[in-house]
């Protein structure tokens, strides 16, 4: 094996990369540009419906705001919540399009429940939707109004026996979070971050692993290749530095695009700006030393997916499948209260979500960086040894 003949066919696959302009708008254009577009049109419209729902008066409707004169006057005192007084006790009309909320004021509540009496009135029924914003900002409207109105129920009680809230509250509790502004924003990174590298290193490799294997075979330029001094194991090592290096650029050009979108106060994550993440130069390091197998084995399962493959569109179905696949063990990072035993940390793609994890918030664990490489390079090298024997096989490379 010679490292003269690796380099040339990397330098082959990676001058045909830079002239390929399909690679190259999804290894810059979309990362760098589309990828804050889109994260900061999401963020942008987030808050721009967020406002506008909040802005918006609720229309609420009563029915038997009889019973409860009081509590109705109350709502309709309120400048962004409109009352409407129905005898309507059908559930199915009770909501519409122009009713944001509905409230069920039954006759047995209305008793003095100022005063001493002792009986139990009926529950205030309220009806709202889930699913629609408009129902559940009134909803935190109605229910503010309420517990206002409640305590000032309970405060004119207490002072007809001569006592005050005192004397239902007799201790105040005061909660103070400990954890360091770092460690914060790095829970919040480490819960989407994780997820968003994988996703990104396996886009930067699809597309040139599946080219410049697959690709090659249906163009007829493989056979070029095959006839040359150079031995198959070569060929193979070449072309899978070159889709290692083509995904780790993808990759951090996409984290600086996102990085752009985090900074825009417009995002709905502006607060986790990644101005206020203070990467050392160890946690530098230490995300190298995990990223670098990451990549080399998204890279050598790809690349001998194309080796296999006949041509390009079934090198895609075969992709699919592994691609969907990284995108559910990296989306367990988004969850919370999850813990993985040791064992776990063998599962590739996985273990790298939960260490990336640990490492955002301060944490290195050895032995869970240490199943992660082990793992990641073991199956890297395995299927690189597998692709080198499938490329050594004229069956597999020639068939149609």
């Amino acid at each position: 094996m010679n490292r003269k003949n690796i380099g040339l066919v990397y330098k082959k696959e990676i001058q045909g990369a830079i002239r390929d302009r399909r690679t190259l708008i999804s290894m810059v254009v979309v990362p760098l540009i589309f990828y804050p577009l889109l994260f900061l049109g999401i963020g942008y419209f987030s808050l721009m419906g967020q406002k506008n729902s909040e802005t918006i008066p609720s229309t609420i409707s009563i029915i038997g705001a009889k019973n409860s004169p009081e509590l109705v006057e109350i709502f309709e005192k309120e400048n962004n919540i409109t009352v409407i007084q129905s005898e309507n006790n059908s559930n199915d009309d009770m909501m519409g399009e122009n009713i944001h909320l509905t409230i069920d004021i039954p006759e047995a509540i209305d008793i003095d429940y100022k005063g001493n009496n002792s009986v139990l009135a009926s529950s205030i029924i309220m009806h709202y939707d889930s699913t629609a914003q408009s129902s559940l900002v009134a909803k935190k409207r109605v229910t503010a109004l309420i517990d206002t109105y409640r305590r000032n129920i309970i405060e004119e009680r207490l002072n007809k026996i001569g006592l005050n809230n005192d004397f239902l509250e007799p201790f105040q509790e005061q909660w103070m979070d400990i954890a360091p502004p770092e460690k914060k924003i790095g829970f919040m990174l480490g819960s989407i971050l994780p997820y968003l590298i994988i996703i990104l290193i396996f886009i930067g490799a699809m597309n040139s692993a599946v080219d410049i294997t697959a690709g090659e075979k249906e163009r007829g330029t493989l056979a070029t290749l095959l006839v040359s001094q150079l031995s198959r194991l070569e060929i193979v090592l070449g072309k899978y530095f070159s889709v290692m290096t083509i995904s780790a650029i993808s990759m951090f050009l996409g984290l600086i695009g996102l990085s752009i979108a985090f900074l825009v106060p417009a995002y709905m994550l502006g607060e986790i700006s990644i101005i206020n993440v203070h990467f050392s130069f160890p946690l530098f390091l230490f995300f190298f030393l995990i990223l670098a197998p990451l990549v080399g084995f998204a890279s050598a399962i790809l690349i001998l997916i194309g080796i296999f493959a006949r041509n390009t569109k079934e090198a895609s179905t075969y992709t699919t499948p592994i691609y969907m696949g990284a995108i559910f063990l990296g989306m367990l990072s988004l969850s919370q209260g999850i813990e993985l035993s040791r064992p776990l940390f063998f599962i590739p793609i996985l273990n790298n979500s939960f260490v990336f994890k640990e490492l955002l918030m301060g944490t290195v664990n050895w032995a869970h960086i240490s199943a992660t490489l082990i793992s990641n390079i073991g199956i890297a090298l395995l299927a690189l040894f597998a692709a080198a024997k499938l490329f050594n096989k004229e069956n597999v490379i020639f068939r149609s």
